[in-house]
C-alpha cells in the first residue's frame, strides 16, 4: 500500500475539492468530544469504542461499524450525537460537551463523503470489507459529479458507495455513489 497522504492527495484532488478533511475538521471534534471517555491514550475505552488511533478507527469505520461509510442514517455514532440531551443513549453524556449543531453538520458530511481518515472524500478500504472480484474490463474511467476523472478498477459495491482501486498506486477506497456523474453511477450499477 502506498503513503497514506499520497493517497488522500490522489483522492482527494481526482473526486472533489470539497470533501470535510478528517484532520482539520473530524479529528478536533473527536479529541475535544470524545477522547475523555474513548481513547486508548487516555486509558478509557468505554463501549469498546477507541477514536484516538488509526488501528481503532478501522475498526469503527466500516460497513457493519459504528461509521458506515457513505451512510450517516445507519453509522449509530452519528446517531447517538444527534440524540437529545435527556436521552440515556447520547453522545456525549448529559452534561458533558456535547457536540455543536456545526460540529453535528460537519461529521454527518464526512461519513456522508466515505468517513476517510486520511484527509476529505472517500475511505480508504477496512479489512473486514469483503470486495466482490473486479470488472472484466479492468481499469474503467470514472467521474465524479463535478467532471474530474480518475482510472480505477471497479472491487464492488458497498451499501451506497463503490469500491474502487486506484490504478496509478492500488489504494482502494469507498467512493459514494451521490459524488458520481451518473454515466458512473450506472457503470458501477451494472457492473458484474
Amino acid at each position: 500500500m502506498k503513503s497514506p497522504l499520497t493517497a488522500a492527495l490522489v483522492i482527494a484532488s481526482a473526486i472533489s475539492a470539497s470533501a470535510v478533511d478528517f484532520t482539520k475538521e473530524i479529528k478536533p471534534i473527536f479529541t475535544q468530544k470524545c477522547y475523555a471517555c474513548h481513547a486508548v491514550s487516555k486509558g478509557k475505552v468505554k463501549g469498546d469504542l477507541a477514536l484516538d488511533t488509526p488501528e481503532k478507527l478501522a475498526e469503527v469505520i466500516k460497513p457493519d461499524g459504528q461509521i458506515i461509510p457513505g451512510d450517516p442514517e445507519k453509522s449509530s455514532l452519528l446517531r447517538s450525537c444527534k440524540l437529545p440531551d435527556d436521552d440515556d443513549d447520547s453522545m456525549p453524556p448529559k452534561g458533558k460537551n456535547r457536540l455543536t449543531p456545526a460540529e453535528i453538520t460537519a461529521l454527518e458530511t464526512w461519513i456522508k463523503e466515505g468517513a476517510s481518515i486520511t484527509g476529505g472524500g472517500a475511505a480508504p478500504a477496512v479489512a473486514a470489507a469483503t470486495p466482490a472480484a473486479p470488472a472484466a474490463g479492468g481499469v474503467q474511467s470514472w467521474t465524479s459529479n463535478d467532471g474530474k476523472v480518475i482510472q480505477a478498477t471497479f472491487m464492488g459495491l458497498q451499501g451506497e458507495g463503490v469500491l474502487l482501486k486506484l490504478a496509478s498506486n492500488g489504494e482502494t477506497f469507498i467512493v459514494p455513489l451521490t459524488r458520481l456523474s451518473a454515466e458512473s453511477q450506472t457503470q458501477a450499477k451494472t457492473a458484474k
